[in-house]
């Protein structure tokens, strides 16, 4: 299924998709230039360094590092106060609405003009199947919008119990 807007451009979902997994995977190419270029500018820079300027880094990194975790982890010991997280109670606000369940129920009634355009709405999704591209528009349907054949069956259980009463 196709959108036409006034224009007379059309806007496929699939053609969305596309565009932003091309997106995507221009941002990631440019991700691994980026680190590339990085690499061979720190590799240009530390090509002179000897064994022993490695060594000596690598150790004083080491040092400074488990210091620092070192110095946390007593810091945290030896504090005279706690600072833990305190709980307080939920509360329900002043303003709040009252969650009623007689209240929050379907109060209108669904017409039977209305009833056949769920139906017809229905009998067009199941048709969409009979093709692979048809598929291809009932499956973009429910991606963009989850709950809607769950919503269906609601309000077709709804009308039928109308009559039941």
């Amino acid at each position: 299924m196709r959108y036409k807007f006034k224009n007379g451009t059309t806007k496929d979902p699939l053609q969305k998709d596309r565009v932003t997994s091309k997106l995507l995977q221009q941002f990631d190419e440019a991700n691994l230039r980026l680190q590339y270029k990085f690499a061979y500018w720190l590799e240009r820079k530390t090509v002179t360094w000897s064994r022993k300027s490695w060594i000596l880094i690598l150790i004083l990194f080491t040092i400074l590092t488990s210091g620092s975790s070192v110095y946390i982890v007593i810091k945290s010991l030896s504090q005279s106060e706690v600072n833990a997280i305190r709980s307080i109670p939920i509360t329900k606000s002043v303003n709040s609405r009252q969650a009623d369940s007689k209240r929050d129920q379907l109060k209108g009634s669904i017409s039977s003009s209305e009833f056949e355009k769920i139906v017809r709405f229905r009998r067009y999704l199941d048709s969409l199947v009979r093709s692979p591209t048809g598929q291809k528009i009932k499956d973009s349907i429910i991606q963009y919008r989850p709950g809607l054949l769950d919503s269906l069956t609601i309000l077709e259980k709804y009308y039928q119990s109308q009559f039941k009463k």
